[in-house]
């Protein structure tokens, strides 16, 4: 199969937008951030940090070796913004010729504009950058505020989309946002929650997991607020993977803060050592062997999303190939791992239970 179909390929020489596409995410374990929210899927504060600046200089001049042109995602587990040495390794792959189309990372915008972030913009090549905004209504003070740093990158020429985390309970708001977006010229994509939530109502509520805690009417709304129907099939109604064909370990592949490489984060067959030897990546597609991928990155490596939409250079951003019936981009994915018609009753056995076991500790 052909490299993905992609758009805008950036600030690069026509020598190497000739290059045959390649997606990393490069995890570099930062575990610092400047917000605690409750629905942290990292839980940084639990996390060693384990961000070393040498190492990231050395692994992202070795990915500036490889024969690709790559879309780079760095995945962090913090804030970037908090992080000074981060933002000057940031500033050299966005300020030399590389065959590094694009940057992307996630940021909470909680960092002051006019002190750290306008000059950190300034300083760079914003046509290579690909961000995501992540909204975190449920523990910053100024909503407005943030998307008023939102309109001023959107103006700095990067690419960007905001990110929400679908909490039940918010629907409401992320219609409001999604109008909010659309004014701006912004796109709003969509996670799932993954995990419990601290602090979430009751003490039986608390114990919910999600997305497994989604209800059938939960997800029927999520389906008209969902940003694309492929992560809609994959974040939120959890359509199991396995068997599907993915370009994992071909046309994408996960880098750990180490540099050893995989095919993605959830399949750790080694590919090698980036920093110790040549990678050699392989040259068919993998047959998915898990049932479920929840990764923002690594479910948009399956192929249905090249017979389907065209990618950007942004790993996160892709949209719908024109002329394909809305009904069709839903078509073709595995069933869900999940049995939500058993939920209910299996959470009132487990409440009981649990309710029973507390009951006895508390009067023996």
């Amino acid at each position: 199969m052909e490299s993905p179909e992609c758009v805008n390929t950036g600030a690069l020489s026509a020598e190497r937008t000739a290059l045959p596409y390649l997606g990393i995410r490069y995890q570099i374990n930062y575990h610092a951030c400047n917000l605690d929210c409750p629905y942290c899927i990292i839980s940084w504060r639990k996390r060693t940090n384990l961000f070393d600046a040498e190492s990231f200089r050395a692994i992202t001049s070795h990915i500036e070796k490889l024969p690709y042109r790559v879309s780079l995602r760095i995945g962090v587990g913090g804030e970037i913004f908090t992080s000074p040495a981060l933002m000057d390794g940031i500033r050299r792959l966005c300020t030399r010729p590389s065959n590094i189309a694009n940057v992307g990372f996630s940021t909470n915008l909680a960092a002051d504009w006019e002190d750290v972030m306008q000059p950190f913009f300034a300083s760079l090549d914003t046509s290579r950058l690909g961000i995501g905004c992540t909204l975190h209504d449920t523990v910053i003070d100024d909503i407005d505020d943030f998307f008023r740093k939102a309109e001023l990158l959107r103006k700095t020429g990067s690419a960007m989309y905001i990110g929400f985390v679908a909490l039940p309970g918010s629907f409401e708001r992320i219609a409001a946002y999604k109008k909010r977006c659309a004014d701006l010229g912004i796109p709003l994509i969509l996670n799932a929650l993954v995990g419990r939530v601290r602090g979430n109502g009751n003490f039986f509520k608390r114990l919910e997991k999600y997305p497994e805690a989604y209800t059938p009417d939960e997800l029927l709304q999520l389906k008209d607020l969902w940003d694309t129907p492929h992560s809609y099939k994959l974040l939120a109604e959890s359509c199991s993977t396995r068997g599907m064909a993915c370009s994992a370990g071909r046309n994408y592949i996960y880098i750990d803060h180490a540099g050893n490489v995989f095919p993605c984060g959830n399949i750790r067959s080694s590919l090698g050592n980036i920093l110790a030897q040549q990678i050699e990546l392989q040259p068919d597609d993998t047959e998915c062997p898990n049932d479920v991928c929840w990764c923002g990155n690594e479910n948009q490596a399956l192929r249905i999303v090249d017979n389907h939409y065209v990618r950007t250079p942004t790993l996160r951003m892709f949209y719908p190939k024109p002329g394909i019936p809305v009904e069709k981009l839903y078509s073709g994915y595995n069933p869900p791992v999940y049995d939500r018609s058993r939920r209910a009753l299996f959470n009132a056995r487990t409440a009981s239970s649990l309710l029973k076991k507390l009951t006895a500790w508390l009067f023996k």
